[in-house]
């Protein structure tokens, strides 16, 4: 079982149905057993209700007990309702947007009075500029040999990667792991909503000799689902360790979110704007949740990519951790992190977590 999801799969197993044995004839034999035994030890005696007493528990330990799939819907639930989506049409509208804004709720007010602010803008390249970069996704298919054993487990499996780089595991740091599938969990609609207005093309349909080595997912290409994904799982970890870090591009967690992203072109599924969308918006989110999550109050500021000049002169440009760091120091035209960081609405429930996370992380060497 991998690291990404082994931590759901710990519940369930010590209920009254689950068992090692699991499944339903498991499940029906502890039901028999269940009403046999209180048949025998309660029989026809007439019920009294006995002590009561209200929850002595505050919400973020109500929240722990409960089972892994539900803990994570009332954290999504919470941190999806500050986000909001502000869609921009070209001047001669189309199928697609132009630009997609990814907003966020400032902190203060109530829901009626509440105010959002950007926390990444999207533009997307011009078709012309997806055609141009399709050989360079071909030229990339020499490497798919090398590359086979990682993109084939990178498309289920990306936590076990990252804990192969820091102490993390779920005996070791339940509350990490959880921490950063919930991560994982956030970027899916975000990023889907983002690539459905987007509408960007695949490279297979500029050429038929692409040929992808996996199945390619029947959604739009930009930004990059995968490289979202680790560029946010880098910054939740670099923001645990030190929450006021910056990227680095040659660290180990910035390194691999960056091979994890060219694998997705290796495989033919990407081109590499959609890699270098991917690492903005997943360091925005990054930001945006470790933000939430602090107990002193966080900030986070805005950031922008414009597809259309992420370019080398009039020719398509490659992703990888050097340009990564053009991108993050305001080296290259396409990207920019202004200095508006403002604050953020704390999350009761996803702090609780996030404090218990801190707290492993701190422990890392018992």
């Amino acid at each position: 079982m991998s690291l990404q999801h082994g931590q759901h799969g710990q519940h369930g197993q010590h209920g009254q149905g689950g068992g090692a044995a699991g499944g339903s004839g498991a499940d029906e034999l502890m039901a028999a057993a269940l009403m046999r035994t209180r048949d025998a030890i309660v029989g026809t005696e007439t019920v009294a209700s006995g002590a009561f007493a209200d929850s002595s528990l505050p919400p973020g330990e109500r929240l722990r007990r409960m089972e892994g799939e539900f803990r994570l819907a009332v954290l999504m639930s919470e941190l999806l309702e500050d986000i909001a989506y502000r869609i921009e049409d070209y001047d001669t509208p189309r199928h697609t947007a132009r630009a997609v804004t990814v907003l966020r709720r400032r902190a203060g007010g109530d829901a009626a009075t509440a105010e959002y602010t950007p926390l990444a803008r999207i533009i997307r390249p011009e078709v012309e500029h997806f055609s141009q970069a399709a050989p360079l996704v071909a030229a990339y298919a020499e490497l798919r040999p090398d590359r086979l054993a990682e993109i084939l487990v990178q498309k289920e499996n990306l936590l076990p990667f990252v804990a192969s780089i820091l102490p993390i595991g779920p005996l070791r740091a339940p509350a990490v792991v959880e921490m950063l599938e919930t991560g994982l969990a956030i970027v899916t609609p975000v990023v889907m909503r983002v690539k459905i207005a987007l509408g960007c093309p695949r490279p297979t349909q500029f050429s038929d000799r692409i040929q992808p080595m996996i199945a390619e997912p029947a959604h739009p290409t930009l930004p990059s689902g995968h490289s979202t994904q680790l560029f946010t799982l880098a910054t939740m970890l670099s923001r645990l360790m030190d929450p006021g870090s910056d990227v680095v591009s040659d660290s180990q967690l910035y390194r691999l979110a960056c091979r994890i992203a060219i694998n997705r072109t290796v495989a033919g599924l990407h081109f590499p704007a959609d890699s270098a969308a991917g690492a903005v918006l997943g360091i925005q989110l990054g930001r945006y949740l470790m933000a939430r999550g602090a107990d002193s109050g966080g900030t986070v500021g805005s950031a922008r990519f414009d597809g259309t000049g992420f370019r080398n002169g009039n020719q398509p440009r490659d992703f990888h951790y050097s340009v990564l760091h053009e991108m993050v120091t305001d080296a290259d035209p396409s990207t920019s992190f202004p200095a508006d960081a403002s604050a953020v609405r704390p999350a009761p429930f996803w702090q609780t977590l996030c404090r218990r996370a801190k707290e492993e992380w701190n422990s890392r060497w018992s």
